[in-house]
């Protein structure tokens, strides 16, 4: 590497998002430039989980002022060491704009970097926040059109009851051709969890994704003995130990993946490879991502099987607006691979100066 730059940016959504974890009203994140000394830049995004903003981007920058000088001159396929100790987010905007730069040094997609087996298009799933029972089901009945896979917020509702009426009013307005799968991002502990999935499990799930704390690792285990729904480990991955840890304990048996959690795409795939080896299916998220976080995670899911769940990909609408040139975006339930070597994407430099906050350059 002979270079990098980065800027900070903010980005407004189109209308707040609500979870058990929170709302959403904007995302804070960080592009980051690698420049190599054929001429080549590759391109990487940190955008640090929503609920924790705007502080961990400042971590994120303040950690990127100080590993600069050691990224500049290191090869770009071995820079797993440096990045194992850096904040997560960063380590993925270190480790796409590495692998975007390697892909188009050799002429191939990001996907086909990570593995010899690659899809063209991945199926992906629409996402409807913790709405009332009445706006839920009218924004499910928007997306059985372009959609075969909706996820729907939980965990918010005062009582079981209160569950069951906005689950069964998105069924209804789905149908039952439509797959419904379910987020409680943490909100019940293992009793409650167990009690709402079984009453919740004549809507036909597919699955529920964390439906206890991330550190609660023994209650998923027994939330998923309990229950005939496939659980889905989404906050408790935090990288391979913890993947390995759910695995080992038959804890889950899906694991929800984040490049933007994990710390980037290659330290996602080994969990992957060893979910797969397990028989654990395996769904790639982002964090209401920019850009160019959402064109890594979709060429991460290329590498999936293709008996693989939906992923949860589609959420670049959730922005008001973006700092790519051209979004990837769903046509018909799929995401297709953009043409072209690298991740296949470019930035929108006009857009970016438009949501700028801060810059920031080093050269060797």
């Amino acid at each position: 590497m002979t270079g990098l730059s980065w800027t900070t940016f903010r980005l407004s959504l189109r209308a707040p998002f609500r979870t058990a974890a929170g709302e959403v009203t904007e995302r804070h994140g960080l592009v980051l430039r690698l420049a190599t000394d054929a001429g080549l830049v590759g391109l990487g995004e940190a955008s640090p989980h929503p609920a924790v903003g705007l502080a961990a981007l400042r971590e994120v920058e303040a950690a990127l002022g100080q590993v600069a000088p050691r990224v500049i001159g290191a090869d770009a396929a071995c820079l797993d060491t440096l990045c194992a100790s850096l904040p997560p987010a960063l380590a993925c905007a270190i480790d796409v704009a590495a692998c975007d730069a390697l892909a188009r040094a050799r002429g191939v997609s990001v996907a086909g970097l990570l593995s010899q087996r690659v899809r063209t298009e991945v199926p992906v799933n629409a996402t409807i926040g913790a709405e009332r029972a009445d706006d839920a089901a009218r924004e499910a009945a928007a997306h059985r059109a372009g959609f075969r896979c909706v996820k729907l917020k939980v965990g918010l509702a005062s009582d079981v009851a209160e569950e069951r009426e906005r689950v069964a009013a998105v069924r209804d307005a789905l149908g039952p051709e439509i797959v419904l799968r379910l987020d409680a991002n943490g909100a019940w502990d293992p009793e409650r969890a167990i009690r709402t999935i079984q009453t919740l499990e004549p809507y036909n799930l597919e699955l529920v994704e964390q439906p206890v704390p991330a550190g609660d690792l023994d209650g998923l285990r027994r939330v998923q003995q309990a229950v005939a729904t496939p659980i889905a480990a989404d906050e408790t991955i935090t990288g391979l130990e913890a993947a390995q840890r759910v695995l080992e304990l038959c804890a889950a048996r899906v694991l929800v993946v984040k490049p933007m959690v994990v710390g980037g795409l290659r330290p996602a795939r080994k969990i992957i490879e060893i979910a797969v080896r397990a028989g654990v299916s395996v769904v790639v998220t982002t964090t209401i991502d920019a850009g160019i976080g959402v064109a890594a995670a979709l060429h991460l899911a290329a590498t999936l099987p293709e008996d693989s769940p939906a992923c949860g990909l589609a959420t670049g609408s959730f922005l008001a607006d973006d700092i790519v040139a051209r979004p990837v975006a769903p046509r018909g339930g799929v995401m297709a691979l953009p043409d072209g070597p690298g991740l296949g994407i470019e930035l929108d430099e006009v857009a970016l100066s438009r949501y700028a906050v801060s810059h920031g350059e080093v050269r060797s």
